[in-house]
Parts: C-alpha cells; sequence; structure tokens
C-alpha cells in the first residue's frame, strides 16, 4: 500500500475520555498548522533548524548503532508521522520505502506527507487502534506523541498498542519533552517516572537533547555560537531521547 489511506474507523469503541481526547489533539494540530502557513518563517528560525538537526544526527547515530544491513530486514512505525519529515530521514538513511509505515490523526498532513513519500504507506488511524498485526515492528518512533496526550487513559491505551505492534526486543525509539511549557497547557512533561510508568517492563535509555525551544529560537543570527554552548549544559537540554527496549521473548 502507498499514499494516504484511511483504515477501519478508529475512534468509536474506544472510552468516551479517550474520544474527547481525540478530538482535542486533532483541534489543537489544526490550529498549529494554520499557524505555521500563516508564519512561514516559523520553521525557518535557524534555533528551530538547529535543534532538528540535533534530534536527526542523533537518531542517525542511533540507528548506526543499533541496525544491520541489509536495511530491508527492518519494518518501522512513525507514530504521529505529521508531515512525514522523519519517514523521509529514514528513507535518506536507506530504508526500503516498503520498510515504512506512518501514522497519524490529521488527513490534511498525511497528505502532506504522501506527496513527499509517494511509495510508502501512510494511514489516518487513531493509535489506540493501530491498523496492523501484532509484532510487525522492529521499532516505533514516538516523537513528541506522549507529551501531546493529557488523558492518562489514551496514554495507557497507545503505549499498550505499541507494545502489541512491536516484535520482542524490538524498541520505541523516543523523543519527548521532560520539561512542562507553562506556555503551552496542551501539553505534558514527559518525566522518566511517566515514561516508566507507562512501560513498566521496558528498559530506559535515554539522555537529554537539544535545547530548550523558547531560548533556541530567539538565538536568532547566534546561534551557531550559542546554541552548542548552551547545550551542552543538560539543565538546558528540553528533552528525552534515546530508546525504550522491550524485553526479549521469555525463554522455554
Amino acid at each position: 500500500m502507498s499514499g494516504a489511506q484511511s483504515p477501519l474507523p478508529s475512534d468509536d469503541g474506544g472510552d468516551r475520555s479517550s474520544s474527547a481526547e481525540v478530538a482535542r489533539i486533532r483541534s489543537v494540530y489544526a490550529k498549529y498548522t494554520l499557524r505555521d502557513r500563516g508564519d512561514p518563517e516559523r520553521s525557518r528560525r535557524p534555533g528551530r533548524q538547529r535543534m532538528v538537526r540535533d534530534r536527526d544526527m542523533a537518531l542517525c547515530r542511533l540507528l548506526d548503532q543499533e541496525v544491520v544491513r541489509p536495511l530491508s530486514r527492518y519494518r518501522i512505525l512513525d507514530l504521529g508521522c505529521g508531515r512525514g519529515d522523519l519517514i523521509e530521514r529514514l528513507q535518506h538513511f536507506g530504508f526500503p520505502d516498503g520498510s515504512l509505515s506512518g501514522v497519524d490523526l490529521l488527513p490534511d498532513s498525511l497528505a502532506a506527507a504522501a506527496r513527499k513519500c509517494p511509495s510508502v504507506s501512510f494511514m489516518e488511524a487513531n493509535a489506540e487502534r493501530l491498523p496492523f498485526p501484532g509484532q510487525r515492528f522492529n521499532f516505533v518512533l514516538a516523537f513528541t506523541v506522549f507529551s501531546s496526550i493529557l488523558d492518562p487513559v489514551m496514554a495507557g491505551n497507545v503505549a499498550r498498542e505499541i507494545d502489541r505492534v512491536l516484535v520482542p526486543d524490538g524498541a520505541v525509539i523516543w523523543y519527548d519533552m521532560r520539561y512542562p511549557n507553562p506556555w503551552n497547557g496542551n501539553i505534558r512533561a514527559m518525566t522518566k517516572q511517566r515514561i516508566q510508568s507507562l512501560f513498566p517492563d521496558y528498559r530506559l535509555e535515554l539522555h537529554a537533547k537539544t535545547l530548550i525551544p523558547t531560548v533556541a529560537y530567539r538565538l536568532g543570527p547566534l546561534t551557531n555560537t550559542l546554541y552548542p554552548a548552551l547545550v551542552r549544559f543538560p539543565a538546558f537540554r528540553s528533552h528525552y531521547f534515546g530508546l525504550l527496549r522491550k524485553p526479549p521473548p521469555a525463554a522455554t
């Protein structure tokens, strides 16, 4: 399958709390999209571009350590794939299109992703009910997914679905906010304690990464000088990045 597709309805059948949370997330991200369209320079801020480059370089280094060629042996799901930027990065790394899948709640974002990566399978889905068989993926990317989920019921459902579709000894590749943002009530900090509570049997291999956005965005023409100096201090790093390793199969 390729392009943006809509599988089975994904919101009905869940509890009322989760359905309301899905609607809230859709509304918030639709507003973000409108904001970015109205301010195209926002994504071109040097500090933001440096954050993305820092994150993507960390992803490539991690994959270098974790995968063995041929890369066609792996399947990767990008959860909350947005406009397909991470999928495109994985393509550049060398993963074949047939190894990659993306899901998101927003049809407009999925359409943009499909235009960017037309041979990759993208699907509109609520991550509480992923349209994939069990033990399908070696890696699931969860980049700023759980910080966007305020409802603990939904967060638990999504974590269980990730566990279901991951192979034993697979891993979540994690990148998410570790600090609260007092100016944004639509996110919550994902501390190590919260992450471990969602994935109690997984081994966390996480490190603080990337400069606090509200600082990075204001560096302007001094970004190349100030960003590397400030990000050296762990307290100035706003996200956790790394792996959540699923346990291997139980010995028989």
